[in-house]
């Protein structure tokens, strides 16, 4: 099964990867700012606590939810 390719040359597979990393590239420090500021101000804990309270929380939900960004844009 061949893929069609779009005017600029570009398979939709490409198009859809491009979206997916731009999505993850915004979406991991946007999580990583927003999870260590609620901590930060949740808790008593300094800032460098918070963030590596909000390290891997930040980095798996930036993930996904740029992915699904990623995906979504790409849908017609």
């Amino acid at each position: 099964m061949s893929e069609a390719i779009d005017e600029g040359g570009v398979t939709p597979a490409a198009r859809m990867g491009k979206a997916i990393s731009r999505g993850v590239i915004i979406g991991i420090p946007a999580c990583l700012v927003v999870l260590t500021l609620g901590v930060w101000l949740i808790t008593d804990l300094d800032v460098f606590d918070s963030f590596a309270a909000a390290a891997l929380p930040g980095v798996l939900l930036g993930g996904f939810a740029g992915g699904f960004a990623g995906t979504a844009m790409t849908m017609d």
